[in-house]
């Protein structure tokens, strides 16, 4: 469950009902409006903030980890596992999969992927970074033209 206080007078505003499990990440757009969940039950869930509704439910294939709003795009971001899905918000297309390359050392074979743990875009929309469960924070330059 998501919920959203008023901190002027401190007093719970709504609660956001959906999700199946637990909460890994809550994020809010740049411009305050939307507020997106995930966790637990391998779902994205997209909410109005000022209106207090459920927008749109967004599916992955293993647990979310984190989120993030682009600064300049109408895109969300999803980390789940390894990898990363970047969501057109209006479309409610994926515009592009993000997945590391991880090669082990000893044998020249592919390792086991580390899972993706925190997400922020750069503030003008062109880089994305992403931390990872091998310490190593990964750099994406998205050039994805905005539809």
């Amino acid at each position: 469950m998501v919920k959203v206080w008023n901190l002027t007078n401190c007093r719970l505003k709504i609660n956001h009902s959906g999700h199946a499990g637990y909460l890994n990440t809550v994020t809010v757009s740049p411009d305050g409006s939307l507020c997106a969940s995930g966790g637990k039950d391998c779902k994205a869930m997209l909410w109005d903030l000022n209106d207090g509704k459920h927008l749109h439910t967004l599916d992955h294939n293993d647990i979310i980890t984190a989120l993030c709003f682009s600064p300049n795009r109408y895109w969300l971001c999803a980390a789940y596992g390894p990898s990363i899905k970047i969501w057109d918000l209006e479309s409610k297309e994926m515009v592009e999969e993000l997945k590391p390359e991880v090669v082990s050392q000893s044998q020249g074979s592919k390792a086991e992927p580390p899972q993706c743990l925190s997400l922020a875009w750069s503030t003008d929309g062109q880089t994305l970074f992403a931390g990872y469960s091998d310490n190593i924070i990964r750099v994406w330059q998205v050039s994805v033209s905005a539809h």
